[in-house]
């Protein structure tokens, strides 16, 4: 992720949203510090464009990550050692339902339209998913 970074027409860029409902609110700010030493590492990663760290509430938050390489996705989750020891060390911090499991969730989409302001910061996303029609 580079300062003014435009993506180009070449194809859609790809999302990936994982929610991760806590135990209680006390484990929100440790896993926004966890989430930010695993973005650090990931800026290193070709193909990552965008990440953000969302709010639910007092105990649940996303993950948002938009990737021009999907290649890279799988790669990311295999092989970055901060972002294995994270998944370990968050399993701790999650609700557990014993019938239905961990309060975790995870979707991963093209983006193939987006609205005329496609700008996020230092991310435009151009005509790479092109205008809302």
């Amino acid at each position: 992720m580079r300062e003014g970074l435009v993506v180009s027409d070449a194809g859609p860029v790809t999302c990936v949203m994982t929610r991760f409902g806590l135990r209680g609110p006390r484990h929100l700010v440790p896993s926004y510090l966890e989430y930010r030493r695993v973005v650090r590492e990931a800026r290193e990663v070709p193909g990552l464009l965008k990440a953000a760290f969302l709010v639910d509430s007092p105990a649940s938050w996303l993950s948002m990550s938009i990737w021009s390489e999907p290649a890279a996705i799988p790669a990311f989750g295999t092989h970055s050692m901060r972002h294995v020891h994270a998944a370990g060390e968050m399993f701790r911090r999650l609700a557990f339902d014993p019938a239905r499991g961990p309060e975790l969730w995870s979707t991963t989409w093209r983006l193939e339209s987006v609205s005329e302001n496609r700008n996020w910061g230092d991310l435009e996303l151009g005509e790479r998913a092109g205008a809302a029609r």
